[in-house]
């Protein structure tokens, strides 16, 4: 039984390009001014508005509130992103499909996705086409593609369904990896965050 949204494509679109945004970099000194702004704050009021979110949501904001508390918190995150997503011991969250079990062809198979979508990875995003960014950046520009009246409608929500389905491989471990590992919980909640989304729009 299908979910209906609350949210226009677009919308969740958006969520997703942010997602995408914050997982593929370490956070520069404008993102984190940007993420403390009222107009942020705003913005998290409006995706509370989907209960499915609102749990997920509220936690991203008590961190990003709790930055504010934290001395050097540019540097600090910093070296939360290094130790949880640069680095390949078992203490970490790698952000990759190919590293998770069942999910070994995930390089191939998002390749795949990507050519069907008429897409190409950035050449500036030093990053295996696998990366979780590739992944909601994906879900992003197919969620747009839903209003585009000129596509193959049917085709682009077959390419959703895929790319939910091959997520939804690894996701879960990867977020269960962020909780456990990342002490301050940033990324941690933007995992819970994303997986929430990812089994919710699966559903809708």
């Amino acid at each position: 039984m299908t979910k209906q949204s609350t949210f226009a494509p677009e919308q969740i679109a958006c969520i997703y390009a942010w997602l995408a945004q914050l997982f593929s970099r370490e956070l520069d000194s404008a993102t984190l001014v940007q993420l403390q702004s009222s107009e942020m704050m705003d913005w998290f009021t409006t995706v509370e508005q989907e209960h499915v979110l609102t749990l997920p949501i509220q936690a991203v904001k008590t961190k990003v509130q709790a930055l504010i508390m934290r001395n050097d918190a540019q540097l600090e995150l910093a070296a939360d992103f290094c130790s949880l997503f640069l680095m390949s011991d078992k203490q970490s969250a790698l952000p990759y499909a190919s590293v998770y079990p069942n999910c070994e062809q995930g390089n191939e198979q998002i390749k795949y996705l990507l050519a069907e979508a008429g897409m190409e990875t950035n050449e500036a995003f030093r990053e295996p086409s696998d990366h979780i960014s590739i992944f909601l950046e994906l879900l992003s520009h197919l969620h747009f593609s839903l209003n585009e009246a000129h596509l193959d409608q049917e085709k682009v929500r077959q390419l959703r369904l895929k790319t939910l389905s091959l997520l939804l491989q690894w996701l879960p471990i990867f977020s269960q990896n962020c909780q456990r590992y990342d002490e301050f919980g940033f990324y941690a909640a933007l995992s819970q965050l994303s997986l929430a989304l990812v089994q919710w729009d699966k559903q809708t």
